[in-house]
């Protein structure tokens, strides 16, 4: 094994530079990626969340509906119907805009495949750079 003149030293500490410069752009890449998931999951949980509320609500009303006997008031009665289509609307009309935002995603899906399959390159990509790091530390 020779000992390296000051001018190789000197490309391979600016080879080393670079090297790790890609690999710490690598890994906030990989990072950020995670992070948008998270978020797109968090938003997703909430509107099933309030959907599930809403249906509970639902089920509640039309059981007092229900249980209401046939002589009650029926301005009441119908106050109450009114009420129960009232949040059966509402509930549609939240899930329609969830489905749109599902059609508008499926559209971004493609690009967040195409993002996934970079990102895979981006790991290819660190570990060819970990490979000359560990082939450069091997040599001197």
């Amino acid at each position: 094994m020779k000992n390296p003149t000051t001018l190789e030293f000197a490309g391979n500490m600016l080879a080393y530079k670079d090297n790790l410069k890609s690999l710490t752009d690598s890994i906030r890449d990989v990072e950020s990626q995670v992070d948008d998931n998270l978020q797109q999951a968090l938003i997703k949980s909430s509107s099933l969340i309030k959907l599930s509320k809403d249906i509970k609500e639902i089920e509640l009303m039309s059981q007092a509906l229900e249980d209401l006997p046939n002589d009650y008031n029926q301005l009441s009665k119908k106050k109450l119907l009114t009420s129960l289509r009232h949040m059966v609307f509402e509930s549609q009309c939240m899930l329609i805009k969830e489905v749109q935002k599902s059609l508008l995603k499926a559209a971004e899906a493609m690009t967040d495949a195409g993002n996934g399959i970079t990102l895979m390159s981006n790991f290819n990509t660190m570990i060819k750079t970990l490979d000359k790091m560990n082939e450069k530390v091997k040599d001197t």
